[in-house]
């Protein structure tokens, strides 16, 4: 199996920072083969902010990577398209980012840690603590095995048992998006 490179709810993984303060509670992931798009939907941006020093290191990353023109990590040189749209949830409460990225063939899909097994199907390493789940993949072993001619999504909720001494420094990221957006 390849290396997993990308985390996909640890936010500055896509732009290249290597010690990324912002995550997602939750990711949703959705491949589509015919369309060669991985659309990455993360849910409730947040940080464990313990001091001010965090709170400028937060605020300074998410007001960079905001920018329209913030490069993309190198890793993903070869997608052919790559979109990003930072929003704020329906019920007003968190913010989100939508990435959209296309990729020319299912070896892109490696910079995910997502390849094609020896039966042909897709497929990723699983990580407990990631709280992977999916509907359209099968988990064998230590792998989650989804169709490669067909769209799949799996959903990561790595927070899910974020030790009480961090969680009560969790910080919603949309007051933060708000003061940079005025």
């Amino acid at each position: 199996m390849e290396e997993i490179k990308i985390l996909f709810f640890v936010i500055g993984t896509f732009f290249g920072i290597n010690q990324s303060n912002i995550i997602a509670e939750k990711a949703t992931v959705t491949v589509d083969p015919e369309a060669k798009t991985i659309t990455v939907l993360q849910e409730n941006l947040i940080s464990i902010i313990q001091n001010e020093s965090d709170s400028l290191n937060v605020m300074n990353e998410l007001e960079k990577i905001t920018q329209p023109n913030y490069p993309w990590s190198s890793e993903f040189a070869n997608f052919s398209k790559k979109e990003k749209c930072f929003f704020i949830s329906e019920d007003t409460q968190t913010l989100n980012l939508k990435l959209t990225l296309t990729y020319t063939t299912a070896n892109d899909l490696k910079t995910f840690g997502i390849n094609k097994n020896s039966d042909g199907k897709f497929s990723m390493t699983n990580f407990p603590k990631a709280h992977t789940k999916s509907t359209d993949g099968i988990l064998s072993e230590r792998y989650w095995n989804f169709e490669a001619n067909k769209p799949f999504t799996f959903t990561e909720e790595p927070l899910t048992e974020m030790p009480e001494k961090y969680r009560k420094f969790q910080m919603n990221l949309l007051p933060y998006w708000k003061s940079i957006k005025r």
